[in-house]
């Protein structure tokens, strides 16, 4: 997807780096002022947004990677070890870019464009290897939002304080359809296997940041809700809470803590409800931030499941009981800049 090409371009953008020198050959050298350097500061954190509104006129942008990887199986917060006919391994891989400016005094506008790949193995029945595979890749939904400051620390507030509103819009194919023998009970891949869900779905935000010396804490909620999307499925509506606290070691690394929780409502099939996806999720994020520039900068964080609470259901006999698929692993990077 043209990573490295990116990465490249924004390290040389941010890396320029100009030099001033004054001299008078005719009179004595007049002493070089020494520039006021810039305080130290922690950038935001890399699995969480905040309560920060860019002024009026700067531009910032960042790309960001996402894996996930899920092959467990979970009734509420116990893993369950037998064969059932249900979902078996997923992986799914995220190249998001997102792009946002300050367009008038404290308020700014911010598209995010997501690019997926995404790969599910399942199996029929009891078997006890996975049978069928099956792979998306492509343009996601995407999202369009604005945000208002109602506080700002720049202009004298203690604390910055935003809120925001936007719009999920379906650019993304919702029609990829399963194969046999799935398609025998559902024709297509679920809202959540789809690189879209077909629906226009409302989003609201709420953000809380105060940067004081070298340290930071940032919050954050969001809930989304769901519309009706392709082939009388939708996904569940979902609520979003954050917190995070970053320091800055110094100007070119920071630290950061986050917890980040998740609860997501069921998914609807061909008009009814799929009572093992969904839960409540819990993640402790720890990360590191490298400054490769005043303009430029790379995070790496993981996200750690500490928490976690999915659907499902048992049943008679136990091949035919149903439970949610829970994440294993994940890993999240952001490259970003401004100017």
């Amino acid at each position: 997807m043209g990573v490295v090409t990116v990465c490249v371009w924004l390290v040389l953008l941010g890396g320029a780096q100009l030099a001033y020198a004054e001299s008078d050959t005719d009179k004595e050298a007049v002493p070089e002022q020494v520039k006021k350097k810039k305080p130290v500061k922690c950038i935001s954190p890399v699995n969480m947004s905040n309560g920060l509104v860019l002024p009026k006129g700067k531009i910032a942008a960042n790309v960001k990677y996402r894996y996930v990887h899920k092959d467990s199986l979970y009734n509420g917060s116990e893993q369950m070890n037998g064969s059932y006919g249900s979902k078996y391994d997923r992986v799914n891989q995220s190249l998001q870019l997102t792009a946002k400016a300050g367009l008038f005094e404290n308020f700014e506008a911010r598209v995010v464009v997501p690019f997926w790949d995404k790969q599910v193995k399942r199996k029929p029945g009891n078997l006890a290897k996975p049978w069928d595979t099956d792979t998306v890749t492509g343009l996601g939904d995407v999202v369009v939002m604005g945000r208002y400051a109602l506080m700002t620390q720049r202009s004298g507030d203690w604390l910055n304080l935003a809120l925001g509103a936007g719009l999920k819009l379906p650019t993304g194919d919702a029609d990829h359809e399963n194969g046999l023998p799935y398609s025998n009970a559902h024709k297509y891949i679920g809202p959540g296997g789809q690189l879209g869900t077909g629906s226009w779905d409302p989003k609201f935000e709420v953000g809380a940041t105060k940067i004081f010396g070298r340290s930071r804490l940032d919050a954050h909620m969001m809930y989304t809700i769901s519309g009706q999307g392709s082939h009388d499925s939708r996904k569940g509506n979902q609520f979003k809470y954050d917190l995070g606290y970053g320091f800055a070691l110094n100007r070119y690394f920071d630290l950061e803590l986050e917890l980040n929780g998740v609860d997501q409502q069921r998914h609807w099939y061909d008009d009814s409800a799929d009572n093992a996806t969904g839960g409540h999720t819990i993640y402790i994020t720890p990360g590191v931030h490298w400054k490769i520039t005043d303009s430029s900068h790379l995070s790496v964080g993981v996200p750690l499941v500490i928490y976690r609470d999915l659907n499902g259901y048992t049943e008679t006999p136990e091949r035919n009981s149903r439970y949610g698929l829970g994440e294993d692993y994940q890993v999240v990077t952001r490259l970003g800049f401004s100017f």
